[in-house]
């Protein structure tokens, strides 16, 4: 007899999924990139639908849905010009398939149907369950990464939903999409950050935290996500090329086709400028 379905649950990012995601599907605005499958693993989920961020270096907007086979968790991406990146709703309502695992064949889901449609696919789907003893270890406890001496501090960041009080004053470098997440373009007030611009997409949404940003009066950028993979903010600051800037950004000097780390290089020297050098 066949088993009780999967519950379905939206949501805007994978990393605010809770304990009651254990074996449901999962349907969020997340990219599909590393970072983002490790999420869903360490969360137990049975299946998920990311958006595959216009793909871009090295593949790495999908990267996830291969990482999280290993896992036994079906995985899918709609293709990132049919839904908002960062809008759960929006991903279900009007997201298209583009990419799919090995697990999600199984379930019966294809490329070209429905995220809805592929979502009740997953839910009906009997697959083997993931073990708590084979999960990996959630990314939120990752540390930051420093990247450069001196004042003010810069970090890499593969997730910006690890951003905290205690990086307020820094300068971001963020492996996230530069999308709107759950109302919010960050959790504290940065001094700059960068972000990926998911190949811009549905209404722009991979860059629409820079407006949200210049509300706050932070300098904000997003880097081409064919020079960067996605999910990895050291990646975004070694080989990045700025694709958009803020009002803010740009009256600090940042500009589309500089790279990533000359971009650092100006907010820096512009902090110390204002302050004398307290490094």
């Amino acid at each position: 007899m066949a088993g009780a379905a999967r519950e379905i649950i939206i949501t805007d990012s994978v990393t605010l999924i809770s304990e009651r995601a254990e074996g449901a599907v999962i349907v969020c605005g997340s990219h599909g990139g590393i970072v983002a499958g490790l999420f869903a693993a360490a969360g137990g989920v049975g299946a998920v639908v990311f958006n595959d961020a216009a793909v871009g270096k090295e593949e790495a907007g999908i990267a996830g849905l291969r990482l999280v086979e290993q896992y036994a968790i079906a995985a899918a991406a709609v293709d990132y010009r049919s839904a908002r990146i960062g809008d759960g709703q929006d991903t279900r309502a009007s997201g298209v398939i583009s990419c799919v695992n090995s697990w999600a064949s199984e379930a019966g889901v294809e490329v070209g149907v429905t995220a809805a449609e592929a979502a009740e696919r997953l839910a009906v789907w009997q697959g083997p369950c993931n073990s708590p003893a084979t999960r990996p270890s959630n990314p939120a406890e990752r540390e930051p990464k420093f990247l450069t001496d001196g004042w003010p501090r810069v970090f890499a960041l593969d997730s910006v939903s690890q951003v905290t009080w205690d990086l307020a004053g820094s300068v971001i470098l963020g492996g996230s999409h530069g999308g709107i997440v759950n109302g919010k373009a960050i959790k504290a007030p940065v001094r700059a950050a960068i972000f990926n611009d998911a190949g811009g997409g549905k209404d722009a949404a991979g860059i629409s935290r820079l407006p949200a940003l210049d509300v706050c009066g932070i300098p904000g950028a997003t880097v081409s996500a064919m020079s960067a993979r996605i999910g990895d903010g050291r990646d975004t600051y070694e080989s990045g090329i700025i694709s958009n800037v803020n009002a803010s950004a740009a009256a600090l000097g940042l500009h589309p086709n500089q790279s990533a780390a000359a971009a650092v290089s100006v907010v820096c020297e512009a902090a110390r400028a204002a302050v004398g050098d307290p490094a």
